[in-house]
């Protein structure tokens, strides 16, 4: 195993544990005010669930790449 290759396998398990820090501590998109009615109120709510679901895939499928390229590694 040579230099170049520790360094890059050092980056990826660096990189795998940010994206599991980042996914566990998102914070949650809230829109709640008093300015907004109660159905605006309603529909952005729906609008906040479908972004931090979004958040969180995207931070996972992140974390997934980063392990495919660490068994990419040892293949």
């Amino acid at each position: 195993m040579n230099l170049q290759n520790i360094f890059n396998l050092s980056g990826l398990v660096i990189n795998m544990a940010g994206a599991y820090l980042m996914y566990r501590n998102a914070p949650p998109v809230n829109s709640k005010t008093f300015l907004y009615q109660d159905k605006e109120l309603q529909e952005l709510a729906k609008r906040d669930k479908r972004k931090n679901k979004m958040s969180r895939n995207g931070m996972l499928l992140l974390f997934v790449g980063f392990l495919l390229q660490l068994v990419a590694f040892f293949l």
